[in-house]
């Protein structure tokens, strides 16, 4: 059974122990001092930040072979290519007016014309309506009406008579 704890202690000693180092140290006026550690959450985010340089460290052009360098730079001249294409695209259909309606023009005399009909048509039957603010208001009340009520017909009747 030494001879298992003699093994045991020279594993543990071959093993280097993990030592904690503080992140920071804080010195207070009345002589105390405070250590910093750091975190398992802040850790765990440092060794994502190392994994990902040393990934973008990895994609060095000039170390890799023919075929993989070939494609990087075609990714590269595609990518870069398309994002030029779709910002110019953009400046030349503003420039060119293609960002307006085509036929906006057309349902603008439209709604004119539709307005100038009713405003005639109200004033030809003698009401003093007022034409509609909203041009998509398609109907509205005509308070003069020779059909709005009969009295004023029969009236005229009995005149007649």
């Amino acid at each position: 059974m030494e001879i298992d704890g003699f093994q045991q202690l020279d594993l543990e000693k071959s093993v280097p122990s993990k030592k904690t180092t503080p992140r920071r140290i804080i010195h207070f006026v009345d002589g105390d001092i405070m250590e910093e550690y750091n975190t398992e959450e802040e850790e765990e985010e440092e060794k994502e930040e190392q994994e990902e340089q040393s990934i973008n460290s990895t994609l060095d052009p000039s170390k890799l072979s023919w075929g993989p360098y070939l494609r990087f730079w075609a990714g590269r001249i595609a990518s870069t290519s398309f994002s030029t294409c779709e910002f110019l695209g953009g400046r030349f259909a503003v420039f060119f007016g293609l960002t307006q309606p085509k036929y906006q023009y057309v349902l603008n005399e439209y709604h004119r014309i539709q307005n100038k009909k009713r405003d005639n048509k109200s004033e030809g039957n003698g009401s003093k309506a007022q034409a509609a603010e909203v041009p998509n208001e398609k109907c509205h009340l005509e308070a003069g009406d020779r059909e709005y009520g009969t009295i004023q017909r029969d009236a005229a009747e009995a005149i007649l008579q």
